[in-house]
């Protein structure tokens, strides 16, 4: 409840001070007085950090009532608008208004002093982020001293003898209870500074010995604590002298890029993001300071070597951007790549390696051997994805699994690619999956083709498996029937003609007529099997009315009656077979339906049934009619007919 509170205040202190800025403002425009009015740029800055450390204190919070970087934020937002706000206020009183203003003194000297409150302030966001906790007991005492010589220069900065600071130079201070302590106050204000160095440094250390999640966080700190001590040296620099814009723009920068840089490390917003983030914006940072820098070295050579005929025409300017726009993008990628190469070693020889192999691919390496050399994980293994299959496969075409927590390359709205056991870093590899996307899309490709070849292959098994299979159950009918019946006639008829006997003789003979039918019978029965006679003779739709008579359910048979070539009745009849007998056998089915429909070059078996349904596609005997399909050029598709039983439909191309 306190702080949601102090964050309501926070922003009611800060937009209070806003609107007091706006009157003021105004105040001086009617005065006449432009020179105090808050309008350039630089007064913009100053106050988008105002505003920003607002909201992230604020947001820290609500979020994090528990830190103390939150309400570090909030205090700094609070110090610097009270700041703002007393400055402005007291050049009002002082050297605007006539007759003065009540309390304009008091304001004056406070302004004076509150700049040492908000350095200290940051100071302290330093050494706490991002866990709130110091990194030891001696950098705690460190703090302690900051506070301490901080409290002290304020202090003196307060009530000492002399003359305020710019824009209060000409005044003296109103609350001089203090002699000029001037050694005392130029001591507490180096410690106090030299401090607050060390509170940036800190960072560093903690850094440095952070591992895994928390290194990421403090990389936003990064951000902002690199320049921090260069802008704090360029603001004291430009205070002494005088360089109010300057001043503003070194204030500026660190009060806007440490609120940020800490409320992100604290709330740990998009970690994975971060290095990338850094070594773009050092990237750019150095980038255009180098194209500036040769764009006003050209201008000032050519100005020089032609003299007033450069001063005179655009030539120098012109040359000088042609210049800077052809450098441009070589200079960014050659300082891209030696930031990376010096604070992103890993991820950089990992992505040159990839880019390396992307420009010129070796026929002889695969896509998955390098991206296992580049992030040194030899266990990595990649996957491709086949939309014409719904599954998942390798390289070489077999259907594999992915892990739960695989990283997914897509192209556009198009899934490729997973990668499972990249290790423990997924930030780099998600980063080289995206520059290999082009090659593993490639691969992909590849893959498919290789489905296609092993599907063939495991197809080709599976019909010499059938082949195999049937030649067996021909074989077994043979020996267990046909053969078996002619050898016991055999044996029958050669005891009764060693016995001689004319009676026992002709009973042999007779049962001898009577099992040779009998064969006959098998044999025709077995040869109808493997291809019908009324196939052969009246053609497929003959075959499938006295396929229907054969079974004791009701099977409905609607056929074109014409003839079609003999590989494509033969196929369709088995089809028709095996479609009715597992209706029957596996679904319970009470009525089929066959239709034969010719469709311009292609002929469309339909066998519906009324069963149970749950047909498993992949089943052995399925399977194997698939096959036999495919191998005559067609294709089979099964599926569940609505709203119960099973669809088979197999297609085959045949003759106009």
């Amino acid at each position: 409840m306190r702080a949601h509170l102090a964050a309501v205040v926070t922003m009611v202190v800060v937009g209070g001070a806003y609107v007091a800025g706006l009157v003021l403002d105004a105040r001086f425009r009617e005065a006449g007085r432009l020179d105090y009015v808050h309008s350039g740029s630089t007064d913009v800055v100053f106050a988008t950090g105002i505003v920003v450390s607002a909201l992230v204190g604020s947001i820290l919070l609500v979020r994090r009532p528990q830190h103390p970087v939150g309400w570090l934020f909030a205090a700094f937002a609070v110090a610097t608008a009270l700041d703002a706000t007393l400055e402005s206020y007291g050049v009002y009183g002082l050297y605007v208004r006539r007759g003065g203003a009540p309390g304009a003194s008091a304001a004056a000297v406070v302004a004076n002093s509150l700049f040492i409150v908000w350095i200290t302030v940051l100071a302290l966001v330093c050494s706490l982020t991002p866990d709130g906790a110091y990194l030891s007991s001696r950098w705690r005492r460190a703090s302690q001293v900051l506070i301490a010589s901080g409290a002290l220069w304020f202090v003196l900065k307060l009530f000492s003898s002399g003359t305020l600071d710019k824009p209060f130079s000409s005044t003296d201070n109103p609350w001089a209870i203090l002699p000029d302590l001037y050694p005392i106050r130029l001591l507490s204000a180096v410690v106090n500074n030299v401090l607050v160095v060390v509170a940036v440094v800190s960072i560093i250390v903690r850094f440095r010995r952070a591992r895994g999640d928390a290194r990421l966080q403090l990389r936003w700190m990064v951000v902002a604590a690199v320049p921090f001590p260069v802008l704090l040296a360029l603001a004291f620099a430009a205070a002494v002298a005088g360089n109010d814009w300057l001043l503003s723009v070194a204030v500026a920068g660190f009060v806007v890029l440490l609120p940020v840089g800490a409320g992100l490390a604290v709330t740990r917003y998009h970690l994975f993001d971060v290095d990338r983030i850094l070594s773009r914006a050092v990237t750019y940072l150095i980038v255009t300071g180098l194209l500036v820098a040769s764009y006003v070295v050209v201008v000032l050579v050519v100005a020089r070597a032609l003299g007033e005929i450069a001063r005179q025409s655009a030539t120098a300017t012109t040359l000088a951007t042609l210049v800077a726009a052809g450098a441009a993008r070589p200079v960014y990628v050659a300082v891209r790549d030696a930031i990376d190469r010096r604070f992103l070693r890993r991820r950089y020889d990992a992505l040159h390696q990839v880019r390396t192999f992307v420009a010129d691919p070796s026929p002889h390496v695969d896509i998955q051997q390098v991206l296992r050399q580049a992030l040194e994980v030899p266990a990595l293994r990649v996957a491709y994805w086949i939309d014409e299959r719904s599954e998942w496969v390798s390289e070489d075409g077999r259907a594999v699994l992915i892990d739960d927590d695989a990283v997914i390359v897509t192209r556009g709205v198009r899934t490729i690619a997973a990668a499972s056991d990249g290790g423990d870093d997924r930030r780099l590899l998600r980063i080289v999956l995206d520059e290999a996307a082009a090659e593993l899309d490639n691969a992909g490709l590849r893959a498919a083709i290789a489905t296609q070849l092993e599907e063939v292959r495991a197809s080709r098994e599976r019909i010499a498996g059938a082949h195999l299979e049937e030649r067996r159950r021909i074989e077994r009918d043979l020996h267990d029937g046909a053969q078996q019946r002619l050898l016991g006639s055999a044996a029958q008829m050669q005891a009764a003609l060693l016995n001689g006997e004319t009676e026992r003789l002709r009973t042999a003979l007779q049962s001898g007529v009577a099992e040779a039918r009998a064969t006959v019978v098998e044999l025709r029965a077995l040869a109808n099997g493997l291809h019908p006679s009324v196939l052969a003779d009246g053609g497929l739709a003959a075959a499938l009315d006295d396929l229907s008579a054969r079974f004791p359910v009701s099977i409905a048979v609607s056929t074109p009656g014409r003839r079609y070539p003999a590989i494509v009745e033969a196929t369709m009849w088995f089809v028709a077979c095996e479609g009715i007998a597992n209706s029957i056998k596996h679904a319970q089915a009470t009525h089929i339906d066959v239709r034969l429909d010719e469709s311009g070059r292609e002929l469309e078996l339909i066998v519906v049934d009324d069963g149970r349904g749950g047909a498993d596609p992949k089943g052995s005997g399925l399977r194997g009619l698939e096959d036999r399909v495919e191998a005559a050029g067609g294709r089979l598709v099964v599926t569940d007919n609505e709203p119960n039983g099973t669809r088979l439909e197999a297609v085959l191309p045949c003759e106009s």
